[in-house]
């Protein structure tokens, strides 16, 4: 037994322990906190409008430092002010956004487009007038991003309806036969005309409106290549020197070589160019003021071989002829084209598109040389 007053012996093995215990948050600490975790939530919300302000930052920073201080009611007060101020300005701000979807809406409801948006807008009021900000927040942005579809959608789609007019105008013009695009055109504005739009009958529509335009794409050319065949084998009967036929034939490669490079709109004008002066080439020849047709060839047949050395000493002189022209010219491109081409022909021994080529080729060599 130890002697009264003689210290406790320790266990040097066992280690002395201090236990610390912590002071449970205070109402107002804990009050603080909340309004702190909503303000961040708040200040997220208003990043999601891809916005950097409201922001609570700097009273959130002088919340923590009163805390730290001991000064829990001055943080919270900190705290209350800035959460009322930060609702006021998100609410201003939704109800801004609100205000200009509603525009851009009825923007589009003027020209005619009256689109729906379904659930995505409905009630979105109530929900702001409950305080639901994050709710209206969610529907806010999916309506703007449906709103922002739709007015892409439908600008594109008036883009292809511009062209698709202008083409069918000047077609039209023409008296090129379209076929059904006329009714196809009628059939696309029918739609575009619905009450509830949507964006799968918007895109619809575009495939319907593209579907027309490559049908225009398709049936004009093969039109033009037309009627340039029963132009040039009425530019064949004048000789070179024939004035008013030098003119058509530039108008007639003109129009060749938009036709081959998928310029439509200027082809088209150059074949209305072109008809008007093969008009007035006829009209002078039935008044007589034109020069006499060359001599009819004649009825002869050529055997294949006379008609292949007939079109390789008409290909050799004009090779001769395209290798005067400046070499970085566009004609001097395409007639050494034309001459490739048309000797791939004779080598095949498709001797009547060989012809024609050749005869393309003089008629565009005529047309560079009236311009001189």
């Amino acid at each position: 037994m130890e002697p009264v007053g003689t210290p406790a012996r320790t266990d040097p093995e066992r280690p002395t322990t201090t236990t610390h215990v912590v002071a449970p948050p205070t109402p107002e600490a804990e009050l603080a906190a909340r309004i702190s975790r909503d303000l961040r939530a708040k200040m997220g919300l208003v990043r999601e409008l891809g916005r950097s302000f409201p922001d609570a930052t700097n009273e959130l920073c002088q919340a923590a430092l009163n805390e730290a201080e001991g000064r829990e009611n001055e943080a919270l007060e900190t705290l209350r002010s800035a959460q009322a101020r930060l609702e006021r300005e998100i609410d201003d701000l939704l109800e801004q956004r609100i205000r200009s979807t509603n525009e851009r809406r009825e923007a589009l409801a003027q020209i005619g487009v009256r689109f729906s948006l379904g659930s995505t807008w409905k009630g979105i009021d109530e929900e702001l007038a409950q305080g639901r900000r994050e709710d209206v927040t969610n529907f806010l942005l999916e309506a703007e991003r449906r709103v922002a579809q739709f007015e892409s959608d439908w600008k594109g789609i008036q883009g292809l309806l511009a062209q698709i007019n202008g083409l069918k105008d000047e077609a039209s013009e023409l008296g090129l036969p379209l076929g059904e695009i006329a009714s196809e055109l009628e059939g696309i504005r029918d739609r575009l005309e619905a009450p509830n739009l949507t964006e799968e009958s918007l895109d619809e529509v575009a495939q319907a409106a593209a579907q027309t335009l490559m049908l225009l794409h398709e049936a004009i050319p093969s039109s033009l290549e037309d009627e340039l065949q029963r132009h040039a084998v009425t530019l064949d009967r004048f000789p070179e020197e024939h004035v008013p036929s030098a003119v058509a034939r530039r108008l007639h490669v003109e129009a060749s070589r938009h036709l081959k490079k998928g310029r439509l709109p200027e082809a088209v004008q150059s074949v209305r160019e072109l008809r008007h002066q093969i008009e007035a080439i006829e009209k002078e020849e039935a008044e007589g003021g034109a020069p006499p047709p060359p001599a009819p060839i004649s009825e002869a047949r050529e055997t294949e071989a006379e008609t292949l050395d007939r079109l390789l000493k008409k290909a050799r002189s004009l090779a001769a002829r395209v290798r005067t022209l400046p070499p970085d010219s566009e004609t001097a491109r395409e007639a050494a084209m034309e001459i490739r081409q048309a000797t791939e022909l004779l080598k095949s021994r498709d001797l009547t598109e060989a012809d024609q080529t050749l005869a393309r080729l003089m008629r565009m060599l005529a047309a560079e040389g009236s311009r001189e």
